[in-house]
């Protein structure tokens, strides 16, 4: 999921934590995207545990009004990681738009050798790694699965079809957030690149498994975009 767009979350299990797989709960979460004030449709989420420690998940873009006019806004990630002592892994990444059969992105991660490889629109994709490189959706269950360990969250890799970037995240406080669910306490987190001009925070609920029910893009002290969350089904019933 790309930062300017629906961007969600951070964070590498400690070494050692097999059993906390069993923090994460599958679940079904929508919300409103809201750009320069402007509603501009609904991102939904779907989080799901496979066999042999994978888990997947999967975001999908529903642009409404002149939006749908845009081809970026209409896309659905997905994303295939594996969970266990070695922390969050991600292992494919794919990114489609909505009527193409062929995705615009697919990069696998092949952490034997340490190499990331595919393509990302017309771009090949054979890239260096290093331990704890997450992908656009992996890091949001990395960040979700480390703060239900109590692991503050400090900096992330993330990769990019540029190159490996950096995110540091700091704590910046904490926040009651009215949603469709009811008032819901939240601890703030902000995630920014070094020297960059924009940064995103995220209002994390602890009551909700530490899912963000917020996620605001500022460049400097402006608000480019909002999510807002809307619905959130826990432990959702197993897909056909």
């Amino acid at each position: 999921m790309k930062r300017g767009a629906a961007v969600l979350l951070l964070c590498a299990l400690p070494a050692g934590s097999e059993a906390a797989t069993e923090l994460l709960r599958p679940y079904d979460a929508s919300y409103t995207v809201n750009w320069h004030g402007v509603n501009v449709g609904t991102t939904v989420f779907a989080l799901r545990q496979e066999a042999g420690g994978e888990w997947t998940y999967l975001s999908r873009s529903e642009p409404r009004g002149l939006f749908r006019l845009v081809p970026s806004a209409s896309m659905t990630l997905f994303s295939r990681m594996q969970i266990g002592a070695d922390g969050v892994r991600p292992l494919l990444f794919t990114a489609t738009r909505t009527g193409e059969a062929v995705p615009r992105a697919a990069v696998h991660f092949d952490w034997a050798t340490l190499r990331a490889s595919g393509h990302v629109d017309e771009q090949v994709i054979d890239m260096a790694l290093r331990p704890g490189v997450q992908d656009d959706l992996s890091v949001q269950v990395a960040l979700i699965h480390a703060l239900e360990l109590d692991q503050a969250p400090s900096v992330i890799s993330e990769f990019d079809k540029s190159g490996i970037r950096d995110y540091a995240y700091t704590r910046v406080g904490a926040e009651t957030v009215h949603t469709p669910l009811g008032d819901v306490a939240t601890i703030v987190y902000r995630s920014q690149r070094a020297h960059a001009p924009r940064s995103t925070r995220f209002w994390c609920a602890p009551q909700f498994g530490f899912l963000p029910v917020r996620v605001e893009q500022r460049r400097e002290d402006s608000v480019e975009f909002t999510m807002e969350l809307r619905t959130l089904q826990r432990n959702p019933a197993p897909g056909p």
